[in-house]
């Protein structure tokens, strides 16, 4: 067997929008300024600026897109043999009703969020076996554990790979590649809508007055979210950016990591509470603490 290829392949590096968290920016930043040859992408390479300006390698990779993942997969294998981590990091929160959300749009969130990232886990997998060794890192999320109204959708796929990466860990573990979920509690910076419009939905939900007044609490409530240098409220307990990024360093180095890191208090508190009070009184902790119709 060869010795374990070295090389980082982090794809959602671009913090460039509204709704990012900056999560794989400061993922790109740390491991790179810890020594790893890491090749941070994205679907435009103007975004990652900064990150080139540090010595990172920004190749231009859309998870929707087959050539654009090959590309970048064969390159790295050209100059490290394998990929050597691949931390699955890109995705996107739709927002919108179960009943009222554009199945176009329903499609779109499950090829970015989770047939993209199977795509590309697929490629670098016969790498990784050829080595005997690899690790595979997925981006999930607090809401990969239960759902709320309004983003179903997004956290389906989140669940969705909650089930994809149990089930590949066992597959994979034979040929010495490892398989790790990361959950991080809500991020301080990601999701801070200003107001309705800014949720991106299409379709007439904004307006058909079926939810005008969840719509209005829903923006009103991510507010907590918003202030990153002294959050106040439900903002307390968010996780910052740089957080999250120590923990998937330690997720790419430890000899042994977990199966799950959860990130941040309500990550780790909710999973045992579910489990402690049962469904009906966990749904009730749901209508009370976030935004219900």
């Amino acid at each position: 067997m060869s010795s374990p290829s070295r090389a980082i392949l982090l794809t959602g590096a671009s913090s460039s929008t509204g709704m990012s968290s900056g999560t794989g920016k400061a993922v790109a930043l740390r491991l790179h300024r810890a020594g790893w040859p890491v090749y941070a992408t994205a679907r435009r390479p103007e975004a990652l600026a900064e990150l080139e300006a540090e010595g990172i390698q920004v190749p231009q990779l859309d998870v929707n897109d087959e050539d654009s993942m090959r590309a970048v997969v064969d390159k790295i294998t050209a100059e490290h043999g394998s990929v050597g981590t691949l931390i699955n990091n890109a995705a996107y929160s739709l927002n919108g009703t179960i009943g009222e959300t554009p199945m176009d749009e329903v499609r779109s969130q499950f090829e970015t969020n989770v047939f993209g990232l199977c795509r590309l886990t697929q490629l670098v997998l016969p790498g990784m076996r050829a080595r005997g060794s690899g690790r595979v890192i997925m981006m999930s999320s607090i809401f990969g554990q239960f759902a709320t109204p309004g983003r179903g959708y997004y956290q389906a796929t989140k669940h969705a790979l909650e089930a994809i990466s149990d089930s590949l860990r066992l597959e994979v573990d034979g040929f010495g590649i490892k398989v790790v979920l990361v959950e991080p509690s809500p991020v301080l910076g990601g999701f801070v809508p200003m107001s309705v419009a800014d949720l991106g939905m299409s379709g007439g939900q904004e307006n058909n007055g079926l939810y005008d007044d969840f719509w209005r609490y829903f923006v009103d409530w991510h507010g907590a979210y918003r202030e990153t240098e002294r959050p106040s409220g439900r903002g307390r307990m968010a996780v910052r950016a740089n957080t999250v990024a120590k923990v998937i360093e330690k997720a790419v180095t430890s000899d042994n990591p977990r199966i799950r890191y959860r990130i941040g208090m309500p990550s780790r508190l909710l999973p045992r509470m579910r489990w402690t009070i049962g469904d009906r009184m966990f749904e009730r902790f749901v209508r009370a603490f976030f935004p219900v119709p």
